[in-house]
């Protein structure tokens, strides 16, 4: 059965919105609220006593884990983190690429170190989960260029305090289309300016799993893999465009080379 549908949630189109795929994707998408919820409230005293003002961050990051194994097995997701042992002994930059909603629960599984997540300020409109993320991560505006600006300097004082950042350098999640949407230059010049490493990561499959609303998606596993420790060339006129471009050329590279397809920001020939 097919009917055009006008509203905030589905846009307004003359497509066929009632298809079974379509169908599907929105109860997907749904059940994604109602885990995401359930699971909170399940692990709501270890969470709260972890995530309280001046408790140990390292603490609710092992608790972000458990949290993480809960929600995914029951959103249909196994996910295989690889393993990777840093060889940098202080805070990094993680920056895994950014394909689907199921991404924060696999790079708190795939990290290899404890890392404070900046995120979109919507999430703390989030219930429950909103408190947490205020509380422990870095929420960013990204609608203003001062909300932008506050979360790179929120950013930089978590690396001098000696944290690792969690930051997604596409920006938020692009079309599924695409293989690797454009960088965006924070994660790169928080690297640069405090002379640490950029720990790449590759998230495979997740945007077949829970991809755009609307999209076909499936259960199954999810693949995660480090892809090793990329340090700004201080010796170079703009070692942040550098870092930024080598990186970007090596995640799609690794996304290609795994079977992904979808429209890219760069050539990957270098």
């Amino acid at each position: 059965m097919c009917a055009k549908i006008v509203g905030p949630l589905f846009g307004s189109s003359d497509k066929c919105y009632f298809s079974p795929v379509k169908l599907l994707s929105y109860i997907h998408h749904l059940w994604y609220y109602v885990v995401a919820l359930v699971t909170i409230l399940v692990l709501l005293p270890a969470l709260l006593w972890t995530a309280r003002p001046g408790g140990n961050y390292k603490h609710f990051f092992a608790v972000g884990k458990v949290w993480s194994w809960m929600y995914l097995l029951l959103m249909g997701v196994w996910p295989r983190p690889g393993k990777y042992k840093i060889q940098h002994d202080g805070p990094v930059v993680l920056s895994p690429n950014h394909a689907s909603d199921l991404d924060i629960p696999l790079t708190f599984l795939a990290s290899p170190t404890p890392v404070v997540f900046m995120g979109k300020a919507e999430l703390l409109k989030l219930p429950l989960f909103g408190y947490f993320f205020k509380q422990t991560s870095i929420p960013v505006d990204r609608s203003s260029f001062s909300g932008r600006k506050q979360a790179l300097i929120d950013a930089d004082q978590k690396i001098k305090e000696g944290y690792s950042v969690c930051i997604y350098p596409e920006g938020g999640i692009p079309p599924q289309s695409y293989l690797l949407r454009g960088f965006k230059a924070g994660a790169f010049k928080l690297a640069a300016e405090n002379n640490v490493p950029v720990l790449l990561m590759s998230i495979y499959q997740s945007k077949f799993r829970l991809g755009d609303w609307g999209e076909r998606s499936s259960f199954g596993p999810v693949d995660t893999k480090v892809l090793g420790e990329f340090w700004p060339n201080q010796e170079l006129d703009n070692p942040i465009q550098e870092l930024s471009d080598r990186c970007y050329v090596a995640l799609a590279t690794d996304l290609k080379n795994n079977g992904h397809t979808g429209k890219l920001a760069l050539p990957l020939e270098q």
